[in-house]
């Protein structure tokens, strides 16, 4: 099931991510959207890849990106692609090793297939969720890991959380959630909002390895809403996910 959407957001994911790859090390011109949010040459280049390679392969499937406007003409279908060209737009242009290309297909609302990959690193993660693959993760009850954003670091903002936590910044949250996914962190976690195309793929990686993902008051994620955000995140194996769940409903009575 979905073997020919895996197979073409993958391939169109690498041919994005040698493109954006080669832009920066030519040299390349960026500038701001609204507010500080960094958009850069690169980032119209991989959406134009993407959309050419995935929206045209599959007619009838919906399309939602960072980089392109969006329309009301997704909200009727029953699958839609939601994609960011390059998550983690600051870390590309700084040269840091975070960013990914994430892709992701959303079925009826729920993530069905995730494709996140990091060019810098040249790590592909790729899964279909249905069904999901083993059982569940533990985190267990000692010392864990949890994926932050830089800024979330630097201010002072991650929540409180639970327990022997220990926090790592990493820069895209796409490519956070695909290495929680990949049993190299415990959790995901903020308390800000999230575009659609931020998290789509990463949920769908989540879900395929048994890891719980909700929105940071416990709620299952839902996509292709006509305001495509979600309200913040939490990720990570059952039993860890139900502690900071549990933790969270405490510290805020």
């Amino acid at each position: 099931m979905l073997e020919d959407e895996l197979e073409a957001a993958t391939a169109a994911a690498r041919q994005a991510g040698a493109e954006v790859a080669r832009m920066r090390a030519e040299g390349l011109r960026y500038g701001h959207k609204e507010g500080y949010e960094l958009v850069s040459e690169a980032d119209i280049r991989a959406a134009d890849i993407l959309r050419e390679a995935l929206a045209n392969a599959f007619p009838g499937t919906g399309w939602l990106s960072e980089e392109d406007r969006d329309t009301a003409a997704r909200l009727d279908c029953e699958r839609v692609w939601v994609v960011d060209p390059i998550d983690g737009t600051r870390e590309y242009l700084r040269g840091l090793p975070e960013y990914a290309i994430s892709v992701g297909l959303v079925v009826r609302g729920e993530p069905a297939l995730g494709v996140v990959y990091n060019p810098a690193t040249e790590e592909m993660h790729a899964a279909v969720c249905d069904p999901p693959g083993g059982p569940p993760r533990k985190a267990g009850e000692g010392q864990y890991l949890a994926l932050v954003g830089h800024g979330e670091d630097r201010l002072n903002e991650v929540p409180p959380l639970p327990g022997l936590s220990r926090t790592q910044p990493v820069g895209s949250v796409a490519y956070r959630l695909a290495l929680v996914a990949a049993g190299k962190g415990d959790l995901v976690v903020t308390w800000h909002p999230r575009s659609e195309w931020d998290v789509a793929a990463g949920a769908a990686l989540c879900r395929a390895r048994g890891i719980t993902i909700t929105d940071v008051l416990g709620a299952p994620l839902q996509f292709n809403q006509p305001r495509p955000l979600v309200r913040g995140l939490i990720a990570a194996p059952p039993d860890l996910h139900a502690r900071v769940r549990s933790y969270f409903a405490e510290i805020s009575e």
